[in-house]
C-alpha cells in the first residue's frame, strides 16, 4: 500500500508534508501554498514543514490555540536548516503572510494567511502589526 498523501503539489512541496500526523487528513489553502512556494524560490533553500494541517485532537495535543489557523489549512510552522531565523522572518514579511510567529529558541516560524491586518509576534508577545 502506498502513502496516501504522497502527491507532488509544486516543485518544492508535496501534500504529505502538510498532513495531520495523527489522522493523516489534510486541508491546505492554495494561497498559503503559493506564498510558501514563493518563499522557497526566493531563499533558494529547502523549507521543512514542522506542522501543517491539524485536526482538533492534534491541535489540543500540541497545545495549539483554540481557533488556530492550522485547523483550517491556513497555517504552517517551518524551519530552514543553515539559514538565519531572523533572515527567514524578514523574507516571510515580504511574502505578505498576515500572521507570523517568531520562535527563536525553537528555531521555527509560524506563518498564516489570516484575514485582516498583519500580526507579528515573538513567542507569546505581539511585536508588530
Amino acid at each position: 500500500m502506498g502513502i496516501i498523501n504522497d502527491i507532488e503539489l509544486t516543485e518544492y512541496f508535496s501534500l504529505l508534508e502538510f498532513e495531520c500526523p495523527c489522522c493523516r487528513r489534510v486541508m491546505l489553502s492554495p494561497d498559503l501554498l503559493a506564498r510558501l512556494n514563493h518563499l522557497r524560490m526566493v531563499i533558494n533553500k529547502p523549507i521543512s514543514v514542522n506542522s501543517g494541517y491539524r485536526c482538533k485532537e492534534e491541535n489540543h495535543r500540541v497545545g495549539g490555540v483554540t481557533g488556530s489557523y492550522h485547523l483550517l489549512g491556513m497555517a504552517v510552522d517551518i524551519h530552514v536548516d543553515d539559514f538565519s531565523i531572523f533572515d527567514l522572518l524578514l523574507y516571510a514579511q515580504e511574502m505578505d503572510f498576515t500572521g507570523i510567529g517568531f520562535y527563536e529558541k525553537e528555531n521555527f516560524l509560524h506563518l498564516d494567511i489570516r484575514p485582516g491586518k498583519k500580526k507579528v509576534w515573538k513567542g507569546s508577545k505581539l511585536i508588530g502589526y
